[in-house]
């Protein structure tokens, strides 16, 4: 198999990330790969981009051609890339776009996609799906739910199994908030000025603690599992202003919850000895109900830019594998 060729589009935190590890585990590969171009806006069209890039990006300058979002759609079609890797930023206001075009154009020029972002994938499931049918290309998005901390992929290891609900813990942010309150006393105003100092929060935080970010994971999920959830569906409820103190000596989480009739993200009162209970700091946790296996749960950082690596990096192995054995 000659080597696989990666276009990159967004080269911000998550895009660095992959950047530098897979550079790092690049020996511990058993294929040759070549990231070639690199179409950032902020800063430009890169070909063949050097050693020394990471240390040009800290320095904030245009490294590469300025780029208009109007010619990107473009520069995938004509890119020879095999895989597109797709990390720009999720805009739920326009469903997705323009990641969606970006992932779309890319599978109808014969490219195999990943993405970090869950826009498109929460949005537009079912046309991402039936592009990836009729080209016959992969779409891989594990970076969209727990980073790389397994969720849904573990389902391919257990054929067969019948999942009949999924409950969890989908949002870091949320999660370190209500556990400095619980463990600490803090006030919510308290807690969420802490997890902004730490980097846990956006200077806006309305995505975690409005309950969206965890909503768009559970759309993503449900879909998966092959269930018709959309996001309009969801129940969400977020943790603005929240008072643990008037849920007595029960913890409160944020659980996100679907089966095949419903789906809801809301604060959730939970006994001591429910391990979700005990999942603290920025964790992610998920567990499935399966029929064969009753329950699996799964906990381990959902966040953070080379958890997300981690990710996308896992999804490079599974299309380079499939594609050996096609």
């Amino acid at each position: 198999m000659r080597g696989v060729r990666i276009l990159i589009i967004g080269f911000g935190n998550v895009g660095q990330a992959f950047y530098e590890l897979l550079n790092t585990k690049r020996d511990l590969l058993s294929f040759d790969i070549t990231i070639g171009e690199i179409i950032d806006r902020s800063r430009g069209y890169i070909i063949n981009p050097g050693p020394d890039i990471l240390k040009d990006v800290a320095k904030g300058r245009l490294i590469g051609r300025k780029v208009d979002i109007d010619e990107i759609p473009r520069l995938i079609t004509e890119s020879n890339a095999d895989i597109v890797c797709e990390f720009t930023d999720l805009n739920v206001k326009s469903r997705g776009e323009p990641a969606f075009t970006y992932l779309s154009t890319a599978i109808r020029s014969g490219k195999h996609v990943i993405t970090t972002n869950k826009g498109p994938i929460a949005f537009h499931y079912d046309e991402l799906m039936e592009l990836s049918r009729k080209y016959n290309r992969l779409v891989r998005f594990k970076g969209t739910v727990m980073a790389g901390t397994p969720s849904f992929n573990i389902l391919k290891l257990l054929p067969g199994a019948h999942v009949e609900y999924f409950m969890g813990i989908l949002n870091g942010t949320t999660n370190f908030i209500l556990s400095r309150m619980y463990e600490e006393g803090l006030s919510f105003n308290e807690a969420l000025k802490l997890a902004q100092q730490l980097g846990y929060a956006e200077a806006d935080p309305s995505l975690d603690i409005d309950s969206i970010d965890a909503a768009l994971k559970v759309v993503i999920l449900s879909r998966v599992i092959g269930w018709g959830h959309r996001f309009e569906n969801v129940e969400v409820e977020g943790i603005r202003d929240i008072d643990i103190r008037r849920y007595g000596d029960k913890v409160i989480k944020l659980v996100a919850y679907a089966d095949k009739g419903k789906a809801y993200v809301k604060p959730t009162p939970l006994d001591k000895n429910d391990v979700l209970a005990h999942v603290s700091r920025n964790l992610n946790a998920l567990r499935f109900k399966l029929d064969t296996l009753s329950e699996l749960l799964i906990i381990g950082p959902g966040a953070g830019k080379f958890e997300t690596a981690q990710a996308v990096l896992t999804d490079l192995v599974d299309i380079v594998n499939s594609i050996r054995l096609s």
